[in-house]
């Protein structure tokens, strides 16, 4: 692959051959085909296990700009964006509340069923099996994958995700 350049809203930037690019205007970004990712660099603290249990095993955190679900699921502690990849609705809100399956472990979203693997991401079963198959406002074109985020505790009960 050549070296090229990446034109759009988060600036210019020469890019390497293994095509993914820096963003001028935006530190710890990578731009891949004009997409916006971001780039993890170090482990925030969200919480602690004690308070994760007293919120029933579900907490949603900020970090980096991202709504985040963290919720402990069959003794495993996961966090996945608390963004729906179909509509942009949040998956635990105060109307919408999150829902999990036991096996394969999922999270579902309330407002159209679809199901995502809390270790992946990707649909477990239908996409948005609530939805009509119509093309704007329906199912839309493919099923998305939920983003997932790397979770550690520590010995002192932290709770710290790389996002």
């Amino acid at each position: 692959m050549e070296t090229g350049f990446v034109w759009g809203m988060f600036g210019v930037s020469r890019g390497d051959r293994s095509g993914r690019r820096r963003c001028s205007r935006m530190p710890g970004r990578t731009v891949r085909r004009g997409v916006s990712t971001a780039v993890a660099t170090a482990w925030t603290k969200v919480g602690t296990k004690d308070e994760l249990d007293a919120k029933a095993g579900k907490m949603v955190v900020v970090v980096g700009g991202n709504k985040i679900l963290v919720t402990e699921h069959q003794g495993t502690v996961y966090a996945v964006s608390n963004r729906c990849s179909h509509l942009g609705l949040p998956i635990e809100g105060k109307l919408l509340k999150a829902q999990f399956t036991e096996d394969p472990p999922c999270v579902v979203c309330a407002a159209h069923n679809t199901a995502f693997s809390l270790t992946t991401g990707e649909v477990v079963g239908e996409w948005a099996p609530r939805m009509p198959d119509l093309p704007i406002v329906g199912k839309g074109t493919k099923p998305t994958p939920l983003p997932t985020f790397p979770v550690r505790i520590g010995d002192s009960g932290d709770i710290e995700i790389m996002a």
